[in-house]
């Protein structure tokens, strides 16, 4: 299933207002000399998150400060620094005086301008630092990977001529979240000493089970595949969900369990690939690849005929794997088709699957959620070889949700299985939402086009009616109701707490199908593998307080490998857009209200850009009091949901932003009357993981 996907850490700040003389009751409170981790913002501001929260003179607790341009200079992302600050009457903290205490990066990424300067990328910092080496022969405007050699000195260590080319982009992108690309010298030797363990693990073979793997073509780490009993006498289907058994092999306390560890994810680019476990073990030794005997975990399912699962056991298998489908082979094989390389027998499980997944399909929808049928954006950006170019989006189809749906009631049956036997975990949960999601949701799908009835609480069973009705519609107004729905439902995150998961329906979910791919995946299974072993004693467990300090660990990666992912999609964009022509016209929906401006989602690229208020004909521009909208001093509304058309003012691609206008005729005066419900959020927020 796709993830609801990890929004980037955002503080707002703002600078203070002028201070009330010292002494006075209203002064701000100096602080000593604390320390903290310095974030820098494109705009050249940043802050610092405190290592000690404190608590302000209103009782509020400061957690970062914010740190003004131009106490900025020569600073990076991920500084430690000692900073001095002082803590405003409103609970604001403003840096007064920071010190670099500690450098984590390596290097840097920028462009170089006159001067043989180069200009950070304003991710990393602001400012302009001094390139050193042989740097005559670098033009102007030419991209640059540098070595740190100083404060604010680099040693360029490769270049490119475009620094909007693919490669360039990815390079930034990689530098600004720290993504290595090679793997650490030592693990790199396990990897050549690497001998599939045989351990003494007792093992059901299934080999003469029809098995076979569904993925799509570009996938090479596979690590889940099906196999399937038909009915029995009473209706009960079994499903045989295997899922490569990394655990056996790859061992706590060596080199290669501390690097996936450290990673915690793999991370997916377009055009690179990051895997958590270096492509010998994760796409060959350890990969489900046909045609090969592989150690796995299995969980198997018995699912009525109502849907539920009515017993599922976790244990030690044999496989092998008969063939890998693509999603494409297996949709076209289930419509009838006769697509190269399925066999009868497999084309058999194939059907038995699909009735599985159907019937676990009602009781999703019994019990509410959403599930990955979203309407997908018209267009994409694939990077291959390089090159990046604009391609059609691939919709989802009827494999996808039939694997989504295994792999969640597999995930589903594990988690009670270690609940019911009182074992540790890594859980993934995922709070309901406020009191005012319910209201500014409504608010928002009226003005779209939708009346879902929502009650005073949000509930699963409201969003799968309106998944329903989105589904129904599949144009651009359903794509954008989706993404600021999705938005709304906020993150799931990793905790050794079992709880609900509100997006999913859930009362019990974790992550185990995918241990090539998550480092949560591979602790849950070490947890199995202990029972299975015999162990009994806590001791042959982590305890609480290791789990909640690696679930932290692992939540901070997986946003970080999401916040890559996504500014690397959008800077691809960006640079598509930038060459477009000037007097280009977008369809576009309002999908976020916010004091400066709107913010605009495009229909067809589902990228997302501002319109200010200083785009707009006319004056006075403000919040409405619902919060749904900017209106003017005549009148005039632009809000949540509106169908506008935008030309491109700026498509930057090193800050990542968009800045649109307005293109045709001004925004309507309002017409009909609009929710005063509760205010919603100012700007949709990032879609969330499941």
């Amino acid at each position: 299933m796709t993830e609801p996907s990890a929004r980037p850490r955002t503080t707002t700040r703002r600078p203070p207002a002028r201070r009330a003389p010292a002494g006075s009751k209203a002064a701000a409170v100096e602080k000593p000399t604390p320390t903290g981790v310095f974030r820098p913002h494109v705009r050249g501001f940043g802050f610092v998150d405190l290592d000690e929260a404190v608590t302000a003179p209103d009782g509020t607790t400061v957690t970062s400060c914010f740190v003004p341009p131009p106490l900025t200079k020569g600073l990076l992302a991920d500084d430690r620094v000692d900073v001095t600050y002082a803590v405003d009457p409103d609970g604001r903290g403003t840096a007064s005086a920071i010190a670099l205490r500690e450098r984590v990066r390596t290097e840097v990424f920028g462009v170089v301008e006159d001067g043989l300067l180069l200009r950070i990328d304003p991710h990393l910092g602001s400012g302009k630092w001094t390139l050193e080496g042989r740097v005559e022969d670098l033009p102007t405007g030419t991209a640059v990977l540098a070595d740190i050699t100083g404060p604010s000195t680099a040693d360029p260590s490769d270049e490119w001529e475009d620094p909007t080319s693919a490669d360039a982009l990815l390079e930034r992108v990689r530098v600004r979240h720290r993504l290595p690309l090679d793997y650490p010298e030592p693990v790199l030797a396990e990897v050549e000493a690497f001998t599939p363990s045989k351990g003494r693990t007792v093992r059901r073979d299934l080999r003469s089970l029809t098995t076979f793997t569904i993925d799509s073509p570009s996938s090479r780490d596979l690590d889940d595949a099906l196999s399937v009993y038909p009915a029995d006498s009473d209706g009960g289907i079994r499903v045989c969900v295997h899922i490569a058994d990394v655990a056996a092999h790859v061992r706590p306390g060596t080199a290669l369990d501390d690097e996936a560890k450290r990673a915690a994810t793999s991370v997916y680019l377009p055009g690179w690939t990051r895997p958590m476990l270096p492509p010998k073990l994760s796409e060959d030794a350890l990969s489900l690849v046909p045609d090969a005997d592989r150690d796995a975990l299995t969980v198997e399912m018995r699912v009525g005929t109502d849907g539920s699962v009515t017993a599922a056991d976790v244990y030690a298998s044999r496989i092998r794997s008969d063939t890998r489908l693509s999603y494409e082979d297996a949709a076209a094989a289930l419509a009838g088709g006769s697509p190269e390389g399925v066999s009868d027998e497999v084309l058999d499980s194939l059907r038995w699957l699909r009735t599985a997944g159907a019937r676990l399909g009602v009781q999703r929808l019994r019990r509410g959620g959403v599930e990955a049928r979203r309407v997908e954006p018209d267009l994409t950006v694939e990077v291959v070889e390089g090159e990046a170019s604009t391609v059609a989006a691939k919709p989802s189809n009827p494999a996808n949700l039939l694997i989504e749906r295994l792999m969640v009631a597999a995930n589903e049956s594990v988690a009670g299985w270690l609940v019911d036997r009182g074992l540790p975990g890594v859980f993934r949960v995922h709070p309901a939402p406020g009191p005012e999601a319910a209201p500014a949701l409504e608010a928002f799908c009226a003005a779209s086009g939708y009346h879902p009835g929502f009650g005073r609480d949000l509930t699963p069973l409201d969003l799968a009616a309106l998944s329903a009705q989105l589904d129904a519609a599949a144009d651009d107004t359903a794509s954008a109701v989706w993404d600021v729905l999705l938005g709304f439902l906020g993150r799931a995150s990793y905790t050794p707490v079992a709880g609900s998961h509100f997006g999913l329906a859930s009362a019990g979910y974790l992550h185990f199908t995918s241990p090539i791919r998550r480092y949560a995946d591979l602790v849950v299974h070490r947890v199995i593998h202990a029972f299975l072993a015999g162990g009994r004693d806590a001791s042959d467990y982590p305890t609480t307080d290791a789990l909640l300090a690696l679930c932290a660990h692992i939540n901070t990666a997986a946003r970080t490998a999401s916040q890559a992912e996504n500014q690397m999609r959008k800077s691809l964009w960006l640079a598509e857009l930038a060459t477009a022509d000037a007097d280009t016209a977008y369809p576009a929906r309002v999908t976020g209200v916010g004091a400066k401006g709107v913010f605009v989602t495009l229909d067809r690229s589902r990228v997302s850009g501002m319109v200010s208020v200083r785009e707009l004909s006319g004056r006075g521009w403000a919040v409405t009091a619902d919060g749904l909208a900017l209106a003017d001093s005549a009148g005039h509304r632009l809000g949540y949901g509106d169908v506008v058309t935008v030309r491109i003012t700026s498509a930057d691609v090193e800050s990542g932003q968009l800045e649109l206008a307005l293109d045709g005729p001004r925004p309507a005066k309002e017409s009909r009357p609009r929710s005063s419900s509760s205010r919603p959020r100012r700007r949709a927020p990032a879609r969330p993981s499941a």
